[in-house]
């Protein structure tokens, strides 16, 4: 699918050549474009037979900051960098255009990464937000902002979380015509798009490491103790891990125990690579 978008994007292209793995030869050249997609539980929302507890939930706005692009083979020789930070709405129907690296070297580029850091003066607008959307980055230093609400039957509980940790992804992986492939291969002449793919759905997982968690509502729900209909980080902080029912909300090796540190955890698993592909998170 054609972006509808564009995104400004700041490209420091490295020389590919001298490389001895390079099949194609130091003169094979391919281009490697870079899009970026929220999918339809950000576009259209998550039906309530997809969350455990029946609720079914919206995003009204998804802001991810999302850039510094790194492709790299495992010696450490870096074939291109789009260095931009770029701020996208991901509920606006996608992919996005993040950037191009036009005649790279013809090869096996097994280390592939990207950032959703911190905004930053520095980062700029794409076509899919707002001046606005932008000014909150930057003045709450957000890396990632979401709204939007969950509904059960009458029952309607709205949520406007900032979160302002940054998450480095490396060693991207995906899973290509039915074999794992480590970043991308690109022959000679090719013109290859990698999505950088975001997975709104995380934002309501119940487990941070297990393949079997499942999407959950309840607690988060059950957290608005003021009844005002709007869950806040801070009545989320006030949960804590071990009063929520047995069989959900498990942390593996990570010390968390309420309900705000375990959702800004789940922040950092919202990156994904090409689809249902993984990469590496790490916090910075």
């Amino acid at each position: 699918m054609n972006s509808r978008y564009s995104g400004l994007v700041a490209l420091l292209l490295l020389p590919a050549c001298g490389f001895d793995d390079d099949p194609a030869g130091t003169t094979g050249k391919a281009d490697l474009a870079f899009t970026t997609y929220g999918e339809e539980f950000v576009e259209d929302g998550i039906p309530a037979d997809e969350i455990e507890d029946g609720w079914a939930a919206k995003f009204d706005k998804f802001l991810v900051v999302l850039g510094d692009v790194r492709v790299a083979d495992d010696k450490g020789n870096e074939g291109a960098r789009l260095s931009a930070l770029t701020l996208f709405d991901m509920t606006k129907p996608g992919p996005h255009a993040v950037g191009t690296a036009a005649g790279i070297g013809a090869k096996h580029w097994n280390r592939v990464g990207f950032r959703i850091p911190a905004a930053t003066a520095d980062t700029t607008l794409g076509s899919t937000a707002t001046q606005a959307d932008l000014d909150l980055m930057k003045q709450a230093g957000y890396a990632v902002y979401v709204t939007g609400s969950a509904t059960r039957g009458s029952d309607t509980k709205t949520f406007a979380w900032g979160f302002t940790e940054s998450t480095t992804y490396s060693e991207c992986t995906a899973d290509i015509d039915g074999k794992e492939e480590e970043g991308v291969v690109l022959a000679n002449g090719a013109k290859v798009t990698a999505e950088l793919t975001i997975h709104g759905d995380h934002f309501f997982y119940d487990d941070l490491s297990a393949e079997t968690a499942v999407l959950r509502f309840d607690a988060i729900a059950s957290a608005d103790t003021n009844q005002d209909g709007a869950v806040t980080l801070e009545e989320l902080a006030a949960v804590k891990l071990f009063d929520i029912p047995a069989g959900s909300y498990q942390t593996g090796a990570a010390n968390i125990d309420d309900l705000r540190g375990f959702i800004s955890a789940l922040v950092s698993t919202l990156g994904h690579f090409r689809g249902e592909g993984h990469c590496t998170p790490t916090v910075e």
